[in-house]
């Protein structure tokens, strides 16, 4: 469990540097303003959307070895 909460830290700190970069901020402003989409920002997005994705498997990984119940099952976790 340990090795999965380092790879999260890891995999979050990697998605908080792209979400810093210029390349991003330019790939997430171009549809703003009418321009029309260059395969860089549709790059870019992807590389978002497979961080984004992997944060979120990892998430899900660790609360299924958290005590108590699965997510979604509406039933309150135990302490």
């Amino acid at each position: 469990m340990e090795r999965l909460r380092a790879e999260l830290v890891a995999a979050e700190a990697e998605l908080k540097r792209h979400m810093a970069s210029w390349e991003y901020a330019f790939a997430m402003g171009s549809s703003c303003h009418g321009q029309g989409e260059h395969p860089t920002h549709w790059a870019t997005r992807a590389v978002t959307e497979r961080l984004v994705s992997r944060c979120r498997d990892l998430r899900a990984r660790l609360a299924e070895h958290q005590v108590g119940t699965p997510p979604g099952s509406g039933a309150p976790r135990q302490p």
